[in-house]
C-alpha cells in the first residue's frame, strides 16, 4: 500500500512538469503546422498558437512554483532557464522554412520527378498532383505559368483572391523581372530558396 502511494504522490510531483514539457511541445507542433492551417482557417491558426504560448507559459509557472514549493530551488532554477530557453528557441525560429525544407525531404521523389518534368516541358497547364502532394496545394493542383518558366504550387490565399503564396519550381535562377501570380489579383517575387529549384514566393 505504502508503495503504490509513493508512486501515486510521484506521479503527482511529475505531473506539472509533464504538462509544461506537453505545452512547449504543442506550441512548437502549433508553428510547424501554421501553413497548413493557416490555408484552412487563419483565424483558427493564430488562436491555435496564442493558446499553446498561455498553455506552455502557465505550466511552466506552475512547475517552477512546484520545486520551489518542495524547496528545489535548483531544479526549479533550471526549469526556469530550460522554460526560457524554449521560448526563445521556438518564437525564433524559421517556422517557414522548417516546414517547407521538410516537405521537400519528405516528399524528395515525387517532388523530384515533378520537377524533371517540367523541365522537360512535358507537364500540362494545370496538372493534378498525386495524392501524397494534394495537400502542398489549397486547389490540388500545379500551375505552369509560361511567362516566367514557373511551376507553382499555391499553399494559402486571401478570400479575396487577391494574395497568396506558396511553392514555386524555377527552371532558372530568379532576377528582379521574376513575378509569379501568387493570386488572381497579385504577384510576388520568389526570393527564398528552399531547395533543388523550388522556391518560397508570396505577393499581392
Amino acid at each position: 500500500m505504502s508503495s503504490l502511494s509513493h508512486e501515486t504522490a510521484s506521479r503527482r510531483r511529475a505531473a506539472p512538469i509533464g504538462a509544461a514539457l506537453t505545452g512547449w511541445l504543442a506550441l512548437a507542433g502549433a508553428y510547424y503546422f501554421e501553413l497548413p492551417v493557416f490555408a484552412v482557417v487563419s483565424m483558427f491558426g493564430w488562436l491555435l498558437i496564442a493558446a499553446c504560448w498561455l498553455w506552455a507559459v502557465t505550466a511552466s509557472i506552475i512547475a517552477v512554483v512546484a520545486l520551489l514549493g518542495r524547496r528545489r530551488r535548483a531544479h526549479a532554477a533550471a526549469a526556469a532557464v530550460i522554460a526560457a530557453a524554449a521560448g526563445v528557441a521556438i518564437g525564433n525560429a524559421d517556422w517557414l522554412m522548417i516546414y517547407l525544407r521538410s516537405q521537400l525531404w519528405i516528399h524528395q521523389a515525387e517532388l523530384g520527378r515533378l520537377a524533371a518534368e517540367h523541365r522537360l516541358g512535358t507537364l500540362p497547364a494545370n496538372p493534378e498532383l498525386p495524392w501524397r502532394l494534394r495537400y502542398l496545394s489549397i486547389d490540388g493542383h500545379a500551375h505552369r505559368q509560361t511567362e516566367a518558366a514557373a511551376l507553382y504550387l499555391p499553399m494559402w490565399q486571401n478570400w479575396r483572391g487577391e494574395a497568396g503564396g506558396g511553392l514555386v519550381h524555377l527552371t532558372t535562377t530568379p532576377d528582379q523581372d521574376t513575378w509569379i501570380e501568387t493570386a488572381p489579383g497579385g504577384q510576388g517575387r520568389p526570393l527564398r530558396q528552399v531547395g533543388d529549384g523550388w522556391w518560397w514566393v508570396e505577393g499581392g
